[in-house]
């Protein structure tokens, strides 16, 4: 119970200091989508991971989320590609909503730190060996997406 007073009064703090900050949103071009995931595998009780990502049209961030996965993963590979899975609908739903505003992207970039995790999104189930054959097909949703390119 202290620990979750110790964060809480980390974050009041913060945000005390931070209240009169601006938030400075603007676009080089709204046609160029940039989106970052990253996951922390692991880092709960219960062995579950944490994702995180943000959206952006290069300045500021104009949509950002973070949440516990809703599944174990048994890698940190596999937490990066939960994590990529569950956030790049967001991404999706940011180009559809763009388009229907009149902005059709030109490019959707998304950035991932993982190597293990960029390989199996480009190359699919080809990238897996022998230690990544549990990754679930369902995590290929972001290798479907990159091959349609939307």
């Amino acid at each position: 119970m202290w620990m979750i007073l110790k964060k809480l009064k980390r974050v009041l703090s913060w945000l005390k200091q931070t209240k009169d900050d601006v938030r400075i949103i603007r676009a080089k071009s709204v046609q160029e989508l940039y989106t970052w995931v990253d996951a922390a595998f692991a880092v709960h009780n219960n062995m579950r991971s944490q994702t995180g990502g943000a959206m952006s049209f290069e300045y500021g961030m104009i949509h950002c989320r973070s949440n516990k996965q809703k599944l174990n993963t048994k890698s940190s590979t596999e937490a990066e590609l939960v994590g990529t899975s569950e956030y790049v609908p967001f991404s999706i739903w940011m180009a559809l909503y763009m388009e229907a505003q009149g902005y059709k992207l030109s490019k959707s970039i998304l950035f991932q730190d993982n190597e293990s995790a960029i390989k199996i999104v480009i190359n699919g189930r080809d990238s897996c060996t022998g230690r990544s054959r549990h990754i679930d097909i369902r995590h290929f949703f972001v290798n479907d997406r990159v091959k349609k390119r939307s």
